[in-house]
């Protein structure tokens, strides 16, 4: 893989790892919320699983991909001088680094936040609602492909 210029800065790489930190710590505090409140995450259910993970998918594709954040990644990404922005540019550009950082704060909004759980369960119903759109997009793309086959356009 190819290094980056972020990459060889030792001061980004500090800050970085203790981005790492930052996020255990957040995930021991709320371990330790959860314990407090008689709450085993071995218990949970396959449902809530379902939940979660759907709730997890929808607003990571909000933050990494949707319009409606545009604005935050347009602004982190602006401030390329400040390193610290630079980790954050890091986790809201890629899916797979936001949807570590966005379970967490499901897990917490579902568990931990009073009415939280119906933010999760918008944002699942949501997730499922994207699904559809997406499978009703890929078929009208197969269809068309398919009508093309068999009728294809002539030039005028």
């Amino acid at each position: 893989m190819p290094k980056g210029k972020n990459m060889d800065n030792p001061k980004q790489n500090a800050i970085n790892f203790t981005s790492l930190f930052i996020y255990l710590a957040f995930l021991i505090l709320a371990g330790f919320m959860m314990k407090s409140k008689g709450l085993d995450l071995r218990d949970i259910s396959v449902r809530e699983i379902i939940i979660l993970i759907l709730a997890s998918y929808r607003l990571t594709r909000i933050l990494v991909f949707e319009k409606i954040l545009k604005f935050l990644r347009d602004f982190v990404k602006s401030k390329k001088s400040i390193s610290a922005l630079n980790t954050v540019r890091y986790i809201i550009t890629c899916p797979w680094c936001a949807g570590v950082w966005v379970t967490l704060v499901i897990a917490v909004l579902y568990f931990l936040v009073p009415y939280g759980v119906f933010l999760v369960y918008i944002l699942a119903i949501s997730g499922v609602a994207s699904f559809i759109v997406l499978l009703a997009n890929l078929l009208g793309l197969k269809i068309e492909e398919k009508q093309s086959a068999v009728h294809p356009k002539k030039d005028s």
